[in-house]
């Protein structure tokens, strides 16, 4: 039995309807025919009109259980003429939506691993009732961060980001109606729930109407170029002034990611950012970050020797590749078998984050994309699980994550049947519909449709590079005034 509370007022729901949960993704419900259970018994179906507003919260209890917990988004459809019941329908999103349309970050993530990071970020989105969950990275994984710009950035993005550095996959999970956990977990250290048999005993035990499974390579790839046009540097650049008595400002042959140290005749000196020396702190020198100049505070004597070392911001390039895929595809057809993918991001501070990204595609992406899709009358498998397929061909046999559940409420007058539909990914791909997601504050209303593309503040371009072999080019010399001689409308001939 379910029953649903809008703004602490319970709600009838006439209609079947769908609950969608997706890792990574809002969850999303769709109800129709909705009017306060109060006013059944009564004519204020005719007389009055329900329409709670956006912004709303919405609890739907199972069993009384907290089952859900979202966001009334959109409020339509709405039956106007007086002479009909004034049912209303609703859009609800769960709370994860606030982490792209609500407010975004201005700071810099310095100095820190990974898991303080998520720390730091769900702790700047805990105004929303976000807390840390599960946090489960590989030690290796879990490195420093050079100076990551949070600036203008959704929290969703920076989870994204922070997860492929870490080669993990981040979720959401409600906990009570007041907190919403979010889990960072490489499924890679985490051992399966349980396995799902391919028997006839295990089918009817767990009422299992329907299985099916799709396979695709379309986004496989064995070898994986990143490239940033800006990094930090690996080696300290030093050059070394010779001061005039006059200029205080010190043109660097890079553009500067930070500065270790200063030295005036040997002696070394305060330095701080512009930013900080506008805050009022004491120091001999300062430097815009990503500009190419430091500046003395005061002029340094004639002839004395200015000693800068910093890091600078250079194009970054890492490759990665899967050697056994390679080899495989190389067996399979005899040719060269690599399958390469080029993206050029704006988000890594250095090469070490480049090649974390690119680990984390071909970590993902070097196998074929196969889900399977489970339909059960009872509700067995959990959002966010891991479980080892034991499926009748090899080539189907691996562990999956349910990245999708969605419950199917089929109701009629006092008759409610429920129907649960899984979906399984064996690359643990949660990043299903970034767009639907991301950036909703550049919407006019709730979600994107499905297909729809917005441009995000993480830019990812990929270039697709064509060589030709034997190729002879011959120039055209134009003897006329190259005015096509035709007359208007004339039809094109062969």
């Amino acid at each position: 039995m379910f029953n649903i509370f809008i703004n602490d007022e319970e709600v009838v729901c006439e209609s079947s309807f769908d609950i969608e949960e997706q890792l990574a993704n809002p969850s999303s419900i769709i109800l129709s025919k909705v009017f306060p259970k109060s006013w059944k018994g009564t004519n204020k179906l005719l007389t009055d009109y329900y329409f709670p507003q956006d912004y709303s919260k919405c609890k739907i209890y199972k069993n009384n259980n907290l089952y859900f917990l979202g966001i009334v988004k959109n409020s339509a459809d709405m039956v106007l003429d007086p002479r009909k019941p004034h049912y209303c329908s609703l859009q609800i999103l769960d709370f994860s939506t606030l982490l792209s349309e609500g407010d975004t970050l201005d700071y810099v993530i310095t100095n820190k691993t990974v898991t303080q990071a998520i720390n730091q970020v769900i702790e700047s989105v805990s105004k929303y009732g976000f807390i840390v969950g599960n946090i489960t990275i590989a030690e290796e994984n879990d490195t420093l961060i050079g100076a990551y710009s949070t600036n203008e950035k959704a929290p969703y993005d920076v989870f994204q980001y922070l997860a492929q550095i870490s080669q993990s996959r981040w979720s959401t999970r409600l906990v009570n109606e007041n907190e919403i956990a979010i889990d960072f977990i490489d499924y890679s250290l985490v051992d399966n729930t349980s396995t799902i048999q391919n028997t006839p005993n295990f089918f009817n035990n767990n009422k299992i109407n329907d299985i099916g499974y799709s396979y695709s390579t379309s986004d496989y790839r064995n070898k994986q170029v990143i490239t940033s046009d800006a990094v930090v540097g690996n080696f300290l650049q030093n050059q070394t002034f010779v001061a005039d008595g006059q200029t205080t400002e010190f043109q660097l042959e890079q553009v500067i990611a930070s500065i270790k140290e200063v030295k005036v005749d040997s002696i070394e000196k305060l330095v701080a950012t512009k930013e900080e020396y506008d805050l009022g702190i004491i120091c001999d020198f300062y430097y815009e970050e990503k500009g190419d100049t430091i500046i003395s505070v005061e002029k340094i004597a004639s002839g004395s020797q200015v000693e800068v070392s910093y890091y600078p911001i250079v194009k970054g390039r890492e490759v990665v590749s899967s050697s056994d895929e390679i080899l495989r595809i190389n067996k399979n057809l005899g040719i060269d078998g690599t399958i390469v993918r080029y993206e050029n991001r704006n988000d890594a501070t250095s090469n070490r984050e480049l090649l974390a990204v690119a680990n984390s595609y071909i970590k993902y992406k070097s196998k074929p994309d196969l889900e399977i899709v489970i339909v059960s009358l009872l509700d067995f498998l959990s959002l966010g699980s891991k479980y080892y397929y034991d499926a009748p061909l090899d080539s189907l046999k691996d562990s999956y994550l349910v990245t999708k559940k969605t419950t199917h409420v089929l109701q009629s007058g006092d008759f409610i049947k429920c129907e649960y539909e899984y979906t399984l990914s064996n690359n643990y791909d949660t990043e299903d519909e970034l767009n639907y997601f991301d950036n909703q504050r550049s919407k006019n209303s709730g979600n994107i449709e499905k297909g729809s593309f917005i441009t995000r503040n993480v830019d990812i371009i990929n270039n697709c590079f064509i060589e030709f072999n034997g190729l002879s080019i011959e120039k055209i010399e134009f003897n006329s005034n190259n005015v096509l001689e035709a007359i208007i409308e004339a039809p094109f001939v062969k």
